[in-house]
């Protein structure tokens, strides 16, 4: 999913245009380390050493040129094998007959009992050499992960140099990236970690998102204090978004609480009489919404207002950020999807849990129904686990619904932008049916720049959807069933 154009993938770079960030190594040690441990000489090395120690400290280890060899030939059986290292290569074999033993578990009722190494010595796989002593050998253990250590791309650039026709493929391959520094953690390639806390892409856009977030409403929540009245564009913007959401969508979600009556704590009884009512009237009409308070009762869902807001602007931030060329969306990210719907849920269950106590809140999620005794006892346990199972589901399906949404619709973008991209090529070899090319070219790209308007719609209807669910559920859960 990581492509060039888009960014629908998460990376730990950023992408600019090549003529503005350009790579100027001049030598092996101004290349990045992954990047070494990835260059197909240093894998070499690196498989030649580590088949040479497996060889003096393992009797029934292979000849060291033939196990490079098996490993060689492994990266070039798969595509997807290629670039991995010989350390890698072990323990994916490792792995594959740790498979193989839960296959030979399951295949008779004799083998229940049979433990991995008692598997091995029955089958005598051709990796058994390695297996056996890295499990059962601790030395051997330790041994070998302080090799793999030893092996660093700092180790191998004070012995080893590169060409000028290799570094200058690897400066054009790196121009138009910006690699962010890592001081926490190790990377990989461009795409996974390797070890320790990497900072990604998506989690700097994110963190600038949220920086101004906290300060555009730090200054709206000043400026509110100190005038009555909202002045300027981006104050009546801001001040409309915050309408929207809390008049169409968190009170008509989450609602009243324990279902008020209009009348409730306004009558003489509670000792608000008509002057004061008219007051709070008055109060109400001058802040434009601000006074909500001064009629005696806040609305329940206010108090979730801030979290709805907050999440309604998170969530469109993230999804516009889709919008900017060479950016990408977190919210094409299954975790930031995962980590907003696990923000919902706790919501949910805090929430149900100070309205009706943690008791309460698990026996307000089975419906209230007239049963006899004697099926109740039955029926209602089996609804608590199938509700909670629900409860649990739709958080789930809430994290899904986002992600699959603005993965989509790159996804259909890239479709569309690689039939102009196709076109072009076309009309490289025909030059007769040129023309047709040239047509299905330019509808491709119209088409592109429609997509590319629905996307900015589907954008914020993201940002409304997810946020009204959220709402829902909220209320849902403090409300009695």
């Amino acid at each position: 999913m990581a492509s060039n154009l888009l960014h629908i993938k998460d990376s730990y770079y950023f992408e600019f245009p090549k003529f503005m960030v350009r790579w100027n190594a001049k030598s092996i040690e101004d290349f990045p380390d992954f990047w070494i441990r990835l260059d197909p000489e240093y894998q070499a090395w690196e498989a030649d050493q580590l088949a040479h120690f497996l060889e003096s400290a393992l009797d029934d280890c292979p000849d060291a040129h033939d196990l490079v060899h098996q490993w060689e030939h492994w990266q070039h059986a798969d595509h997807a094998n290629h670039g991995r290292p010989f350390d890698v290569f072990l323990e994916m074999k490792r792995d594959e007959l740790q498979k193989e033993f839960a296959v030979y578990k399951k295949a008779s009722p004799d083998h229940a009992e049979h433990d991995f190494v008692r598997f091995l010595n029955e089958t005598e796989p051709a990796f058994k050499w390695f297996v056996v002593p890295h499990m059962q050998d601790t030395k051997f253990a330790m041994d070998w992960n302080i090799q793999k250590r030893e092996l660093s791309a700092a180790g191998y650039k004070e012995h080893h140099s590169w060409d000028e026709a290799k570094i200058a493929g690897y400066n054009s391959a790196l121009h138009g990236k910006v690699l962010i520094p890592q001081p926490f953690g190790e990377l990989r390639n461009m795409y996974q970690a390797e070890t320790g806390f990497c900072i990604s892409k998506f989690m700097i856009i994110e963190l600038v998102l949220a920086i101004v977030l906290v300060w555009v409403f730090s200054w709206l929540g000043k400026r509110m204090q100190e005038e009555e009245r909202p002045k300027g564009r981006l104050w009546n913007l801001l001040e409309s978004f915050l309408l929207f959401v809390r008049d169409d969508i968190a009170r008509p979600a989450i609602g009243g609480g324990h279902d008020h009556d209009d009348d409730h704590g306004h009558g003489d009884t509670h000792g608000h009489g008509d002057k004061a009512h008219g007051d709070a009237h008055a109060a109400h009409g001058d802040s434009h919404g601000h006074g909500h308070g001064a009629h005696g009762h806040a609305n329940p869902a206010d108090r979730f207002v801030p979290l709805l807001w907050t999440m309604f602007f998170f969530v469109l931030g993230c999804n516009l950020f889709g919008m900017v060329p060479w950016a990408g969306a977190p919210t094409g990210s299954f975790a930031v999807t995962t980590s907003l719907a696990l923000l919902t849920f706790s919501t949910v269950v805090l929430g149900g849990m100070k309205e009706f106590g943690p008791l309460g809140f698990f026996a307000n999620q089975v419906p209230s129904m007239d049963l006899p005794l004697a099926i109740a006892i039955f029926v209602k346990p089996m609804l608590l686990v199938i509700e909670l199972l629900g409860l649990c589901i739709k958080h789930a399906v809430l994290a899904i619904r986002l992600l699959a949404n603005m993965v989509a619709g790159h996804l259909v973008l890239l479709g569309v932008m690689g039939l102009a991209f196709g076109a072009h090529a076309a009309m490289q070899f025909q030059g007769e049916a040129a023309g047709y090319w040239s047509i299905a070219a330019v509808i491709a790209v119209v088409g592109s720049t429609l997509f590319s308007c629905l996307e900015l719609f589907v954008a914020f209807l993201q940002a409304y959807i997810f946020t009204f669910l959220s709402a829902l559920f909220i209320g849902a859960a403090v409300h009695e069933h």
